[in-house]
């Protein structure tokens, strides 16, 4: 069992805990389709294919694509300490999540899991739809939103608030959105 790890400073350290997980797949004989998401996948999208840095995470979030067993990957999941959100999200829709054309494959020497990130846009929009203070921050504070392509972060928000239950929540972050931009010159 992985020890329960608070705090991920590296994307290696993501991979590391990535390869835990493949192992636990290969004793139970599972393959599964993982997409990292949170701070994790930040981490590892803006430093591999950005070459920028993020800040460190507490954990590591994935959803999964597809899996030959939920439940041995449920157990896997729980001893590699790996979390799975499973729709806590409101938007953006677990579909658009699990759509290959929003993903990057990041090809390691995984024998039983394929392991993918949402494009930056999509990782942004989680932040942007969320109401968490820790959130707003990174948006605020890290360089999520200079990596995005700025006419597709725009065209998904504008898609994604009439999905919203509450579009007029106050505290959605999406509404601190155009001051962030004003404040960051982007």
């Amino acid at each position: 069992m992985m020890d329960k790890k608070r705090h991920f400073d590296s994307s290696k350290e993501i991979i590391e805990a990535m390869y835990y997980l493949d192992n636990y797949c290969i004793l139970k004989n599972i393959h599964a389709e993982i997409v990292l998401m949170g701070g994790s996948a930040i981490m590892i999208t803006l430093g591999i294919l950005n070459g920028m840095n993020f800040r460190s995470t507490n954990d590591i979030d994935v959803e999964t694509i597809s899996t030959t067993d939920m439940d041995l990957l449920q157990e896997s999941l729980d001893l590699s300490n790996i979390h799975l959100v499973g729709g806590i999200m409101e938007v953006p829709p677990l579909e658009d999540l699990k759509e290959k054309d929003n993903l990057y494959e990041i090809h390691q020497d995984f024998s039983d899991i394929n392991l993918f990130v949402p494009n930056i846009e999509i990782l942004a929009c989680c932040k942007i739809f969320s109401k968490r203070q820790k959130d707003l921050d990174d948006l605020e504070n890290t360089p999520l939103l200079d990596a995005c392509d700025k006419g597709k972060l725009l065209e998904m928000v504008n898609e994604y608030k009439v999905e919203l239950l509450n579009p007029n929540d106050p505290d959605l972050n999406v509404h601190q959105l155009d001051n962030i931009f004003r404040q960051r010159s982007i």
